[in-house]
């Protein structure tokens, strides 16, 4: 009983959180009353769609374990 309890709760506040994905990032909304997480919230919604660049850290990690 209690695992399902945590499971549906771990579903509901995954949901909540993918529904304020797509409106902060995705639409736009809410720019005006919190502009610091819509931009990031922007950023991780383009990464989700394949659509954003990977920082400059992650690119140096990844070229520099390739080239071991």
């Amino acid at each position: 009983m209690t695992s399902i309890l945590v499971a549906m709760i771990t579903v509901l506040l995954l949901s909540v959180g993918v529904v304020g994905l797509v409106l902060v990032g995705i639409e736009g909304r809410g720019k005006r009353r919190a502009p610091k997480i819509a931009r990031r919230i922007t950023r991780a919604a383009q990464h989700l769609n394949g659509d954003g660049q990977p920082p400059a850290r992650f690119v140096k990690l990844i070229e520099s374990t390739l080239h071991r």
